[in-house]
């Protein structure tokens, strides 16, 4: 099973950030994580905006997930848990990012 699909099996923000600090520790410290969760098409979602310590640990990491870079920091989405059956639209906001917890 590939690392990305691994990611895709957490249903909550919290238990997310937990294995992407787990998986990342393979290649260095994350120095900043952002996760925003949106609903898009009736599934809940989280974007996901990292980074890491030096530009070569942030390459390895898009290596080995299959993800790119945009605005300067490491962005993929992954679905959350099950699709909502109450879907009202679009909507997102940001989650709690405190890497200090």
């Amino acid at each position: 099973m590939s690392a990305l699909a691994e990611l895709k099996g957490h249903s909550d923000v919290s238990s997310l950030k937990s294995a992407l600090h787990q998986l990342c520790s393979e290649f260095g410290r994350i120095t900043r994580l952002d996760i925003l969760t949106a609903m898009h098409e009736g599934n809940r979602q989280a974007i996901c905006f990292l980074r890491m310590e030096r530009p070569e640990q942030e390459q390895q990491l898009m290596k080995t997930l299959g993800v790119g870079r945009f605005g300067g920091e490491v962005v993929f989405v992954l679905n959350l848990g099950v699709p909502e059956s109450a879907y009202a639209g679009p909507s997102s906001q940001w989650a709690d990012s405190n890497l200090y917890d």
